[in-house]
């Protein structure tokens, strides 16, 4: 089962208007004679910012018969089934604070904590699609994609499937 992860209508606009006001600093500070030093800075943040966002932005989930993986542009992350202990519907509250990664821009990503769930590790485009995978080794993932409920059933259709067959 494979489902594409949906950018929220609101961190849509917000990456085209942050990369384009970005962008348009950027192209008007070149046109001059003398390129002022922060530009330089501005354009290192714009490049090590695209290149994480390729990395971590996800762009979809699929669930194998052993694995659930999310797929960024330039990479798979996948959690083998035998390592995930649990999954549930979860959508993030509003309480959640960022510590470190994009939230809004190409998407939610990156380290996250929130009072009722603690710390854990989001890969999802808007917070109405989104379920919670806890892992054996306390790992916490937030993903998201289309028909998210669907898919957090069948994962754990699939998780309690390999429980029998390995008891």
């Amino acid at each position: 089962m494979k489902k594409r992860v949906d950018i929220s209508t609101w961190g849509a606009i917000f990456t085209i208007l942050a990369v384009g006001s970005v962008t348009c600093t950027c192209i008007l500070q070149f046109k001059r004679t003398e390129v002022e030093a922060w530009v330089w800075v501005l354009l290192g943040f714009i490049i090590l910012w695209g290149f994480l966002t390729l990395f971590f932005s996800p762009m979809y989930v699929r669930l194998t018969d052993n694995s659930l993986n999310v797929e960024t542009s330039l990479r798979v992350k996948s959690f083998p089934l035998d390592e995930i202990l649990a999954v549930k519907i979860c959508p993030p509250t509003m309480a959640e604070k960022r510590v470190l990664g994009s939230r809004c821009t190409f998407g939610y990503w990156g380290w996250f904590r929130e009072p009722s769930i603690g710390k854990y590790f989001a890969y999802y485009g808007k917070a109405s699609q989104t379920f919670l995978i806890r892992l054996k080794s306390g790992n916490q993932y937030m993903l998201g994609c289309r028909d998210s409920r669907e898919m957090a059933e069948a994962l754990a259709d699939q998780l309690n499937r390999n429980k029998k067959t390995n008891s």
